[in-house]
């Protein structure tokens, strides 16, 4: 797989972490599966898909559904099964927490463990998004510089930044190791104030949300170093109670650590390690 991430222009950094773009050719690459296990992350995307479409499985259908060539994904907390198709390119759009708030002005529970077409929120503009990406896959650089045009036309629409959102962004950098009342004292309001504010940007509780920012790092770790031990691997992530570390993986992952094998990793693309 080539992946190649892009720090967003300084107008956009604000709300947006990166810009990325993904393209496997699973017709060249026999060894790898185009079926991949995306377990829930912490950050909020737009995704676009310039190739065969996507196609999703969620815990509680047998059958993959195809999605958009754009994609608005909101909060999820539980794994789903993506099909790839034979050939890939994906550009994503990864927002800081409550970037895609921000932009949107959508409360983020009301999009919790959805996706939806994007012209859905943002019209038939990302129409012209798409044909404009679709006549440059040959020039990432350029796709990147079209959706980074795009957003800048938004900037000044955005919903204000709060101090909650820094703080939240704090809380990424600790992988989740802030109490909710340091993360209100920074903000400098109460811990009541402080969850309702944060349910609203980014979907979930504080407490919630480091849990999963904490099982985010240790499943990322995982597929950059294959060869550690769970063991190992819940250390570096700060979990100090295996059970903890074993219950946010069941949670989250829907499977049990030791299910993900050696011979798993190998034939992945190992998308999540791409991806932040």
């Amino acid at each position: 797989m080539k992946a190649k991430l892009y720090i967003p222009h300084p107008a956009l950094q604000e709300f947006i972490h990166n810009i990325g773009v993904y393209g496997a050719d699973f017709t060249k690459e026999p060894a790898l599966s185009n079926k991949y296990r995306f377990v829930p992350s912490y950050q909020r995307y737009i995704m676009f898909y310039l190739e065969d479409p996507v196609k999703v499985q969620r815990v509680y259908s047998d059958e993959f559904v195809e999605k958009s060539v754009s994609l608005t994904v909101g909060p999820l907390e539980k794994a789903v099964w993506l099909d790839m198709g034979r050939r890939h390119l994906a550009l994503g759009v990864a927002f800081k927490p409550g970037g895609l708030f921000r932009l949107l002005n959508i409360h983020m529970t009301e999009l919790h463990e959805q996706d939806f077409d994007t012209k859905l929120f943002l019209g038939r503009e990302i129409e012209d998004i798409n044909c404009q990406l679709k006549e440059n896959t040959d020039n990432w650089d350029k796709m990147v510089a079209i959706v980074e045009t795009w957003l800048l036309k938004k900037v000044a629409r955005l919903k204000p930044s709060i101090a909650v959102d820094l703080v939240m962004e704090k809380l990424i950098q600790s992988a989740g190791n802030l109490t909710i009342e340091k993360m209100a004292y920074e903000a400098c309001i109460s811990t009541r104030q402080f969850e309702r504010r944060c349910v609203e940007r980014t979907g979930m509780s504080p407490k919630r949300y480091a849990r999963l920012v904490r099982f985010c790092k240790a499943y990322h770790l995982k597929e950059n170093f294959p060869d550690a031990t769970w063991t190992r691997i819940a250390h570096m992530s700060g979990y100090y109670d295996q059970m903890h570390f074993i219950r946010d993986f069941k949670e989250f992952a829907g499977i049990t650590p030791s299910i993900i094998n050696d011979e798993e990793l190998k034939s992945t693309i190992r998308l999540h390690s791409y991806m932040t």
